[in-house]
């Protein structure tokens, strides 16, 4: 097993949440456990990939890396890559298990770094209003309906807006 979800761990051990980072604090400094993302496991514990599959890896974090907002669907990265249909999938599963990739939708996956850009680009405007509506968030990334409904549900989850009737309050 690869590690378990801080959640997980929370729920099995039956402790408070700043108890729980309190401890994994403690044991990482021990180093006995390793954090990675939201999964937690014990030290010296990695997925080994072989070569093939470490390149693959790379090429699918890259392809969305590049792509920024506009992202590509997971079916055209994924036939690109030189490994099989099943280990392609188990590598974005990593990948997502990492939170390098982030699901949105079942058609829509982002970088981790596109949507750190988002929520910077986001805080920025800001500056210049409170509110965004639709169109201007589409203006103002670049995107079409398709990306901006799902970006800006993902920022309303992140407590970076919400939602007020068509328009979102930048927090």
């Amino acid at each position: 097993m690869a590690g378990i979800s801080k959640e997980e761990l929370r729920e099995k051990l039956g402790l408070d949440q700043t108890v729980l980072e309190a401890v994994l604090l403690q044991l990482v400094a021990e180093k006995k456990v390793e954090i990675t993302g939201e999964q937690v496991r014990l030290a010296g514990r990695v997925v080994a990939l072989k070569d093939d599959e470490a390149k693959a890896k790379a090429q699918i974090e890259r392809a969305f890396s590049d792509a920024g907002l506009k992202v590509p669907f997971m079916k055209e990265v994924l036939a690109k890559l030189p490994v099989d249909s099943a280990r392609a999938h188990k590598l974005v599963t990593l990948l997502l298990r990492d939170r390098v990739l982030i699901k949105l939708a079942d058609d829509l996956v982002f970088h981790q770094s596109a949507l750190q850009g988002l929520r910077q680009t986001d805080t920025q405007y800001k500056a210049t209003s409170t509110k965004i509506d639709v169109g201007k968030f589409k203006d103002l990334i670049g995107v079409t309906r398709k990306y901006a409904i799902p970006l800006l549900e993902y920022l309303d989850q992140q407590r970076v807006t919400r939602r007020v009737g068509d328009e979102r309050i930048i927090l």
